[in-house]
């Protein structure tokens, strides 16, 4: 069942996945389609059955059914273009046997002379039964377990038989469908379909994530793992004690760890493994793994030596020294958390997975440019949530690398699990379920990126949520099997006053979450935005109720207008207030950009911010480039106001916050930073100058002080920023003339400090203005609305100046870099540079800026980490080439 994690991460025995290269000690090959042939049969007779061993369909591997029913029996049917996902037959209508499937293979004899072979499935979903020239050599259930088999050296036909879940349920509108998929515990709930997502017509069954053989010449180590506990031995100087532990490993053989600069300081031990006695031994002045804004995420190697005198290598493995810690803080009065001692603030988001239908389970770049693509919005922390998957060691390598913390949740989720829907009891088969929670421990515990782990999302009440059996298991598993970070049994309590304690850190990182919907933008600044407003029956008088760490808020969002024709077809667009709903946008989840102004403004008032704050708009027929242009500056104000309101009041109201979401694994119209492509909108750029720096200077929307916003400097660093001047100025839209311009002088302010830098008054009450901020060389730029006028729609959001105004600009390109010159007469707001190679575009590409603004006459330089392409430009008021809208 276990096996070594990382594999394909290690470094001097990492083998190639082919055959004819030189013979290793322990040997690894990928026996993945694009190594090898494979086949697909159905065993149901009615399907033709299993019987002839000619017949079958290529097959993908790894890879689901549904993967590789679109490659043969569908034609390369897009899925996620259009409502196409409806002409692909559901389970509930044709029942689980028309899913049920073999995969079929002949695996050649060994090429080096090893005494031992085995094939290991690193994930499979449902049930899992492996026959070896005939003979049934091993099964597994659920979807997140290994399962490793004896086999031959000489070649062989290996048959996998995969089925899906028993309960796959019906994909009813809703959360989890009609909830039944939770009946089978260890499987990503998101299946059956979401409030962001359809269902998905296999329920991910298939050999979905690496098949593998593994050849040695003696007994295997698996699930190698390097314990460390930090020691602070003298002033600037911190030690790590060591030990190195295996759950399988011949006994007498060493460890070594080399000192990063001194090899005199290098550190050896004896590998513990069951019956084999280990020891530890302490590392010198050792570097730590930092997360990627505080400090290097450094990666040591643990070396496994042969018991023999030779002492050479037969094993190494990349690890990582930190320290994680849950604690309670009282100026926020609830949960915090510390990395290496340090307090962190946390900022991120949360995370499903990169594809509906896990096409890029094993792929290690589609996740470098993922886990990328939310470092550089300036997220610190992804939560991978508990209706999704146990994420495989592709992502947490990238984290490792790209020094990215992760919150990994089991597979749970209040929405099926009891209290808003299905039962407190499921999963049925709690063995089952632990026993995929074992394993998950056992495979991601190595990695350093992984901050803490979750029982699941929004489960209430404690002692019933997750079942209290299933609650004390993960509990032991995470101390037992871990020990070097916490568990914390649900995200939220829903809401649930009079059961949250928050002094008991471990049993719920939130009492509540949310806001979903668009908000006046100064609303972020208020304490717990829009929540306070909610009138909980058993709040018991707390006010303002506690909430350190918001593990859920967001609101909508839409892609760029040629991200949305990739897989959009109509023309229609929705209407105001979202009605009518074009078919098609409510197939792909669209969610309208609504603002409830009620407390304000009396009951039942609702804004359009797409219709209603702009001059002379249509309240029908607006064409869908508008649209998705005015989204764009609508959402670009949302997220940044959405993370500085947070940021304003760090450590005193709040120790954290993730988005809600950050990236949906289709075309979904909700919940995402970039689309499925891997395209940025402007929510990415909002959320992005809010975190980018940790020395941050902000526009606090409320309150107004004698009609005037307030400006503050935010220090996220551990160590004391210096004596610093901002200088802001207002530019007129859309000339783009300057109004007014005011310095501010600002002291050191000490870590985690927040300051007041002083009264911002607005030049003008009505419209849109750009701000520029200028401040430790760096510049920051805003649009917004006089956030203390009354007078406007939303205050913050007001675009009454912003009539249809193009402007041209001009690309001088060469090489790998561009400079663009706004050569028209108008201002020209977030400009979004996308580059192509002949008719295909390029994504993603790591621009030096994105979404950028360029008064008339102004020039940029645009670079990029190659390939080289032809560059163009879209944005709010920036016409795009016809050609390229081609789809």
């Amino acid at each position: 069942m276990a096996t070594m994690a990382w594999r394909s991460c290690l470094l001097s025995l990492a083998l190639g996945y082919v055959s004819g290269l030189s013979c290793q000690e322990t040997q690894f090959q990928d026996l993945g389609s694009a190594w090898q042939p494979w086949t697909l049969c159905w065993p149901a007779l009615r399907y033709g059955g299993c019987e002839d061993r000619r017949q079958g369909v290529p097959a993908r591997v790894p890879g689901t059914v549904l993967a590789s029913m679109l490659e043969s029996n569908f034609s390369n049917l897009d899925p996620y273009l259009a409502t196409n996902l409806q002409q692909l037959p559901d389970i509930h209508q044709v029942g689980a046997s028309y899913y049920t499937v073999r995969y079929r293979t002949r695996v050649p004899s060994a090429s080096c002379h090893h005494l031992f072979r085995a094939l290991l499935l690193r994930a499979a979903s449902y049930t899992t039964r492996v026959w070896v020239n005939g003979a049934e050599r091993g099964s597994v259930t659920g979807m997140f377990r290994r399962l490793k088999v004896a086999v031959p050296t000489e070649g062989f036909d290996l048959e996998i038989e995969t089925s899906p879940p028993p309960h796959f349920g019906v994909n009813v509108s809703g959360q989890g469908g009609d909830h039944a998929l939770a009946k089978d515990g260890p499987v990503a709930q998101f299946a059956l379909g979401w409030d962001w997502i359809q269902a998905t017509p296999d329920r991910n069954t298939g050999l979905w994530d690496k098949v593998e053989l593994i050849s040695s010449s003696s007994p295997q180590i698996e699930d190698l793992y390097v314990r460390t506990t930090l020691q602070r031995a003298r002033e600037g100087q911190d030690d790590a004690l060591l030990a190195v532990e295996a759950r399988e490993a011949p006994c007498g053989l060493k460890w070594r760890v080399r000192h990063h600069s001194d090899p005199s300081l290098d550190v050896l031990g004896l590998l513990a493994a069951p019956g084999c006695r280990g020891s530890s031994a302490t590392l010198r002045s050792a570097r730590f793994w930092w997360p990627w804004q505080l400090g290097e995420p450094y990666m040591y190697e643990v070396e496994i030596l042969s018991a023999d005198e030779g002492n050479h290598t037969v094993l190494r493995q990349p690890f990582g020294i930190r320290h994680s810690e849950v604690y309670y803080e009282p100026r926020t009065n609830g949960p915090a958390f510390r990395i290496n001692g340090m307090r962190i603030f946390l900022a991120g988001v949360n995370w499903i997975t990169t594809d509906q239908m896990l096409r890029f389970s094993t792929d290690a770049e589609r996740y470098e440019n993922e886990v990328r693509l939310m470092r550089s919005a300036g997220a610190n922390v992804i939560r991978v949530w508990g209706g999704g998957i146990a994420e495989r060691p592709e992502f947490y390598q990238a984290c490792d690398r790209l020094g990215m913390l992760v919150y990994q949740e089991f597979w749970m989720t209040g929405d099926n699990n009891g209290e808003q829907a299905g039962s407190f009891s499921w999963p049925l088969d709690h063995q089952v379920f632990l026993d995929n929670v074992e394993d998950t421990v056992l495979l991601l515990r190595g990695h350093p990126s992984l901050f803490w782990w979750g029982g699941g999302n929004e489960l209430w009440p404690s002692e019933r949520s997750p079942p209290i059996d299933i609650s004390r298991a993960e509990r032991r598993f995470v101390e037992v099997l871990d020990g070097s970070r916490p568990y914390i049994q649900t995200s939220s309590l829903l809401q649930q006053m009079q059961s949250y304690d928050p002094k008991n850190v471990t049993a719920a990182l939130s009492v509540d979450d949310g806001p979903y919907g668009s908000q006046v933008p100064g609303e972020f600044f208020e304490r717990n935005p829009y929540l306070r407003y909610q009138l909980y029956p058993n709040r018991t008088g707390l006010q303002p109720f506690p909430l350190s760490i918001n593990p859920e808020l967001g609101g909508p969002n839409f892609p760029t207008f040629a991200g949305l024709r990739r897989f959009i077809r109509t023309q229609e667009v929705p209407g105001r207030l979202g009605q009518p709903v074009p078919a098609e946008f409510a197939w792909h989840n669209f969610e309208a950009f609504v603002v409830n102004v009620s407390r304000t403004s009396g009951p039942g008032s609702l804004v359009d911010p797409i219709y209603d704050l702009w001059p002379g708009s249509p309240r029908s027929g607006m064409d869908q480039k508008t649209y998705a242009d005015r989204a764009s500056v609508v959402q670009y104000v949302q997220y940044r106001s959405l993370f500085e309101g947070y940021l304003r009041h760090q450590w005193s109201w709040y120790a954290g916050l993730l988005l809600w979401k950050g990236q949906s694994p289709w075309p979904s119209l909700r919940g995402f930073l970039y689309d499925w492509h891997l395209e940025k909108n402007s929510a990415h750029e909002g959320m992005g100058s809010a975190l980018r720096h940790l020395d941050h200077v902000l526009v606090s929307l409320r309150p107004c002080a004698r009609g005037a916003a307030q400006l503050y400097r935010v220090n996220r660093a551990v160590k004391e920023v210096s004596e610093t001047e901002v200088v802001v100025t207002f530019f007129s839209l859309p000339k783009g003339e300057m109004l007014s311009r005011k310095l501010f002088h600002s002291s050191s302010l000490e870590p985690e400090g927040v300051a007041l830098l002083g009264q911002l008054p607005w030049p003008r009450r009505a419209g849109a203005l750009l701000l520029r901020m200028h401040h430790n060389g760096n510049v920051l730029e805003h649009l917004l609305s006089d956030p203390c006028n009354g007078d406007a729609l939303l205050p913050g959001m007001d675009y009454r100046n912003l009539a249809p105004t193009p402007t041209r600009l001009e690309v001088v390109q060469g090489g790998t870099e561009a400079n663009i010159t706004n050569a028209g007469a108008w201002a020209a707001l977030l400009v979004h540079p996308r580059l192509w190679s002949g008719t295909s575009e390029i994504l993603p590409v790591w621009w030096s800026v994105d979404y950028f603004n360029l008064l008339p006459g102004e020039s940029k330089r645009l670079v990029w980490s190659g390939p080289q392409g032809h560059v163009t430009l879209s944005g709010f008021n920036v016409p795009e080439p016809d050609e390229v809208l081609l789809v």
